[in-house]
C-alpha cells in the first residue's frame, strides 16, 4: 500500500493519509491533495458532515449574498431539518478575522431577506478548537441563529 498512500502524523487525527500519484493513477482521479493546513481544515469540516448525519444537500464553499454588498462564503451551506444552514470552521484564522466574517453574518441577518423569502434566517454552525474560542464565538453571534461547538465533542 505504501506506493499508493502519503500519510503525516496529526495531533488531534493521528495519522492522516491521502492518495500518492500512483494511488490516484490507480482510481483514476485527478485531484492532488497536499498536506498543507487546509487538510485539517477539511477534516474538521468532514467531522461536522458526520455529526449532521451526512445531510444530503450539502455544498461547500458556496457564496451567499444578499444584494450586492454583503457577501459571505461559509465553510459549507446544508440542509438539516429542511432548514438551510451556515457552517464555518475555525482552526487557525485570527479572531479579528473571524469577527469580520461574524459581521457579515449579521448583517445578512439585519437585513430580514432571508427571513422574508425562506421564514427564518439559517443557523451559523461554528466548530473551533479550545473553549476559550468557543466563549468569544458565542459572545460574538449574540442576537445571531447560532451553535458553536468544540471540535473534540463533535469528533
Amino acid at each position: 500500500m505504501e506506493d499508493y498512500l502519503h500519510s503525516f502524523r496529526e495531533e488531534r487525527y493521528g495519522t492522516v493519509y491521502y492518495l500518492s500519484k500512483y494511488g490516484r493513477q490507480m482510481i483514476g482521479s485527478t485531484k492532488r491533495v497536499r498536506r498543507t493546513l487546509q487538510v485539517i481544515h477539511t477534516l474538521m469540516r468532514n467531522d461536522f458532515f458526520f455529526y449532521m448525519n451526512c445531510p444530503a444537500y450539502w455544498k461547500n464553499e458556496m457564496k451567499v449574498s444578499v444584494g450586492e454588498k454583503i457577501k459571505v462564503v461559509p465553510d459549507a451551506v446544508f440542509r438539516s431539518n429542511q432548514r438551510y444552514q451556515f457552517l464555518e470552521i475555525d482552526n487557525t484564522q485570527t479572531m479579528a478575522d473571524n469577527k469580520l466574517k461574524i459581521d457579515r453574518y449579521k448583517e445578512m441577518f439585519q437585513t430580514g431577506m432571508f427571513q422574508k423569502q425562506f421564514g427564518y434566517f439559517p443557523t451559523l454552525h461554528i466548530v473551533t478548537v479550545n473553549q476559550s474560542r468557543v466563549r468569544r464565538f458565542k459572545e460574538m453571534c449574540d442576537g445571531l441563529p447560532s451553535n458553536v461547538y468544540l471540535i473534540d465533542n463533535i469528533r
